[in-house]
């Protein structure tokens, strides 16, 4: 039982580490999703809400009560679309009446319906036969303007060749725009971006610390005597300088590991060494920041046992907790430091574990 209950706390660690990277999907939040080789969605229906399509060829007839987001070889919008209209592919054909926002990318695009809002385009070559209300960018090697179009706004584009027919209107002219003056503006807009704040280091400190502290958890209730021998390992007088200096030669060898790895996986021989050596720094990865934690934990208490002149030592899960925290809050220093802290934890903690699993594998003496 407790086994379980440790794996379940790793598992919700390990929630909490990949929170510290993560970002929303905004896709998590689309009602209607479609995903397949051929989707096709005729005009008899209705879609209230917005709608995901990935596939091979994509074709929606019916009308879209939200945002449409269609991804595929070939994309063919042919009815309306109440909200924002999202694009890629290969050939995209958008003949549909697009109320909102729509941003499309492709390599052959033929604008056909209508463009309430503003329409920002970019591929090889685009076709333009329809009527376009708002603003509109496109970007391509070749752009056609064809009979019967109109375009209401300023025509702004970026393209080596322009190409207007005599039947095509165009209320506002043309306005070419040069790219690299819009990305100077990109990387401007970047360097005034807000830095760190002291909430989101809090944040990202606590879910370092829950993540150990899961970690920790799970060590403590499945492998209690493990757990126990790898922290008194870092606290015994040979453990302390062996221990950092087999994991910082660890460390080193660890820049070298993809190589290592790859020569490995070439033979089938190789292949379980390879395994169990990525296995080795995964572990390493997971678990050195815990053991480090816990050992000077298991320090700091026992000098105040001392001094209350306590005979039981304090519980391995109390001292865990001390010391992944302390852990969490140096490793969670921005720049250079914290990132030193983390590889000290990581020479300490993951090269205790090695000398603990090399002195495991010599058999024991017992006493007659």
């Amino acid at each position: 039982m407790k086994k379980v209950l440790g794996v379940g706390l790793l598992l919700v660690s390990l929630v909490s580490l990949n929170a510290l990277e993560v970002e929303i999907n905004p896709w998590e939040i689309v009602s209607k999703g479609e995903i397949g080789a051929v989707i096709r969605i005729d005009s008899t229906g209705e879609i209230p809400e917005d709608l995901f399509g990935a596939g091979a060829l994509v074709e929606i007839n019916a009308r879209v009560g939200g945002t449409a987001a269609l991804f595929g070889a070939q994309i063919r919008l042919l009815s309306e679309v109440s909200g924002d209209f999202v694009a890629g592919g290969a050939v995209i054909e958008a003949s549909g009446d697009i109320k909102g926002k729509a941003n499309l990318a492709g390599a052959v695009l033929y604008l056909e319906g209508t463009f309430t809002d503003s329409l920002e385009a970019g591929g090889a070559v685009i076709f333009v036969s329809g009527h376009i209300k708002g603003p509109v960018m496109l970007n391509a090697a070749e752009i056609y303007i064809e009979d019967g179009a109109v375009i209401e706004d300023t025509l702004r584009y970026n393209t080596a060749g322009l190409h207007i027919a005599e039947g095509a209107t165009l209320l506002q002219g043309v306005k070419k725009v040069i790219v690299e003056a819009e990305e100077v503006e990109m990387v401007h807009e970047a360097q005034e971006r807000p830095r760190r704040t002291f909430g989101g280091w809090v944040l990202k400190t606590f879910l370092g610390f829950l993540f150990l502290a899961g970690a920790g958890i799970f060590l403590a209730l499945a492998f209690p005597t493990h757990f126990k021998n790898v922290t008194s390992e870092l606290m015994s007088r040979q453990g302390i300088w062996v221990s950092p200096l087999t994991g910082f030669i660890a460390l080193v060898a660890g820049f070298l590991l993809p190589i290592i790895l790859s020569l490995l996986s070439a033979t089938i021989v190789g292949i379980g060494a390879a395994i169990f050596l990525g296995g080795l720094y995964l572990l390493g990865f997971l678990f050195s920041g815990v053991y480090a934690g816990t050992a000077m934990g298991r320090w700091l208490l026992s000098i105040t046992k001392k001094k209350n002149k306590r005979s039981k030592e304090p519980h391995i899960i109390l001292s865990m907790l001390l010391g992944t925290f302390i852990v969490a809050v140096l490793c969670g220093i921005p720049y250079f430091v914290g990132v030193s802290f983390y590889f000290v934890t990581f020479i300490f903690g993951f090269g205790a574990f090695l000398v603990h699993l090399w002195e495991a594998r010599k058999p024991r003496k017992i006493r007659g």
